[in-house]
């Protein structure tokens, strides 16, 4: 080693490792090798630090030295591969702490290549390697290659710690890891994202819905409307997450049936694809506008890396205005198709009809296209009319939201679901129609 300091480290890493490795005991049967590393390290290690057999350990690193542009390709494939190793079986994000099993890993790593970096290399060897590098023809290659690596991690990195977010239409890998970040793992005993509920006796809110009522994009369930809303009631109130993302109008009721607590009163949160479930066929559904990759090989690579994905979804797929407005306006003719909207209203009835057999108050509250509201409005006006016929409380945030910005309303730039501000306003407007009850 170059200097007493840096062979102390070397060796540092070697025994934190190994004890990280024997400090494992929950690790899976797969992860089983780690007892792999622990015997490479202390192996290595040991011969690494006695005169007798520093020669030996330190051979192959002499042999690849001697063709320093052959040393340079493998230490590169190395990291490239090691990696890889832990990115792809682990997926490492901000918002989740990483296991003793992977530092485990990331010792073994550093102390890798402190090893093919450092080991028997003495400052004349680093002059000869560096001037016989200089001569080669293939160091402009190696450099340009490095670079590219360099700028593909440190992409990777940027992505995994500061732009874990959602997509509007659960595509990307990064959607999957902001939900096991921030969703799955934030469930009450009941299976939904939302605090325990409160024993009786209080007012219970039922919230009803799919991904608009549970936050999507959201990271803090308390900026959410219902965790908003319940706030704003204060004491004697309880408002219940009954939502899931991805449920649609067909399930809605049967899940508020299933539901252990009964309402006094039921928001049902309604989303222009609570249609969806009827459009089925290709031709008609309207996510079939934002095609998953089909190639194997790039498929895979899309979904592990944060970089592919963001630069195929997010600059080809979601940046793409033809895709977009073929999404809403596929929404919007479906509820103005008669065909469509005369199956779907037997369920909007069924919504209707469970809230008065079970003596609970039914609010509808609409959600358009946040980034088209105006646009929304003949679909928004059809839901709207139908249930005001009935006599039912509507908060139509098509109203609320016009004249805003997406940016404001959106979440992100690719998401148009709500965002903080319309989480806001919404919570305001069903505060509106169900604080006044509590004064009665």
């Amino acid at each position: 080693m170059p200097s007493r300091a840096l062979t102390i480290f070397w060796i540092g890493l070697a025994a934190l490792g190994i004890g990280l490795a024997l400090a494992s005991e929950t690790a899976a049967p797969e992860e089983n090798w780690r007892y792999g590393l622990i015997v490479i390290m202390a192996l290595v290690t040991t011969a690494g630090i006695f005169p007798a057999t520093i020669a030996l350990v330190g051979a192959p690193l002499r042999a690849l030295r001697n063709s320093p542009s052959l040393y340079w390709l493998i230490m590169l494939v190395i990291f490239c591969i090691s990696a890889g190793l832990w990115l792809v079986p682990y997926q490492p994000t901000n918002g989740r702490a990483l296991t003793t099993i992977e530092f485990t890993y990331l010792c073994f790593l550093a102390w890798l290549f402190v090893y093919l970096l450092a080991f028997d290399m003495t400052r004349v060897n680093g002059q000869s390697l560096a001037q016989k590098l200089g001569r080669s023809r293939f160091s402009g290659i190696l450099i340009s290659l490095m670079l590219v690596i360099l700028i593909f991690f440190g992409a990777e990195t940027y992505l995994r710690l500061f732009y874990i977010t959602t997509d509007g239409y659960g595509f990307t890998a990064m959607n999957y890891h902001w939900y096991k970040n921030f969703y799955w793992g934030h469930f009450n005993s009941l299976g939904f994202r939302d605090y325990e509920p409160l024993p009786d006796p209080v007012t219970r809110v039922a919230i009803v819905g799919d991904s608009f009522a549970v936050g999507h994009g959201i990271p803090d369930i308390n900026e959410s409307f219902p965790q908003i809303l319940e706030r704003e009631l204060g004491a004697g109130f309880d408002v219940n997450l009954v939502a899931q993302s991805g449920w649609d109008t067909d399930v809605e009721t049967v899940n508020l049936d299933n539901y252990p607590l009964r309402p006094n009163i039921v928001v049902l949160s309604y989303y222009l694809n609570d249609i969806d479930y009827l459009m089925d066929a290709p031709e008609q559904n309207p996510n079939s506008n934002f095609d998953f990759i089909q190639n194997e090989q790039l498929h895979w690579f899309v979904l592990n890396f944060f970089v592919p994905n963001y630069l195929y979804y997010n600059l080809y797929q979601f940046t793409s205005p033809v895709r977009a407005g073929n999404f809403i306006s596929d929404l919007i003719a479906a509820h103005l198709d008669d065909a469509l909207w005369g199956q779907h209203i037997n369920n909007l009835n069924a919504m209707a009809d469970w809230t008065r057999d079970h003596d609970a108050q039914l609010i509808v509250l609409i959600w358009p296209h946040l980034a088209a509201v105006e646009v929304s409005r003949p679909a928004t006006q059809r839901v709207r009319e139908f249930y005001e016929t009935r006599g039912i409380t509507v908060v139509d945030m098509t109203d609320i939201l016009q004249g805003r910005t997406p940016s404001e309303l959106s979440v992100n730039r690719f998401d148009s679901h709500p965002s903080i501000l319309a989480q806001h306003l919404a919570a305001d407007a069903l505060y509106a129609e169900i604080a006044p009850q509590g004064d009665s």
